[in-house]
């Protein structure tokens, strides 16, 4: 995926992320979920580096509502229990309100299961061979 294309990405969930009421803490936190070490770690390091730009163009501009994005990082090296542990994680103790993530579909798809119960916005660049864990 190029970089434009990842910052394209991030540019939708953080449009999505306008339109909930739910952002009146002092910052809008989005979890970038990838595989930051292991064998795709290279992957990883271009989707940090596209999501920071494009959190860097937009708090530069105001943010949102006045408010900045925090990018929030998820190691899951592409490992499906490591995915798991990096969702809950995103979820229950950073708060995040939406995730760019996760690189890999055996990564998402269990993922995707956490972030669906906790009504978390995600958009994933992975190729899952379903749209979501209530669709199956």
């Amino acid at each position: 995926m190029s970089l434009k294309l990842k910052t394209m990405t991030l540019h939708v969930v953080i449009a999505g992320c306008m339109s909930m009421a739910f952002y009146a803490q002092a910052d809008v936190k989005i979890g970038v979920a990838g595989p930051f070490t292991g064998p795709n770690a290279t992957y990883g390091a271009q989707y940090w580096k596209g999501a920071s730009q494009a959190v860097a163009d937009i708090n530069a501009a105001g943010g949102i509502k006045g408010e900045k994005i925090v990018l929030v990082q998820g190691d899951d090296a592409c490992e499906p229990k490591q995915a798991v542990a990096v969702a809950n994680r995103l979820v229950d103790e950073a708060k995040v309100s939406a995730v760019v993530g996760h690189f890999c579909s055996s990564s998402t798809m269990p993922a995707s299961e956490v972030y669906d119960e906790a009504g978390i916005l995600t958009i994933t660049p992975a190729r899952p061979t379903r749209r979501s864990p209530s669709a199956a």
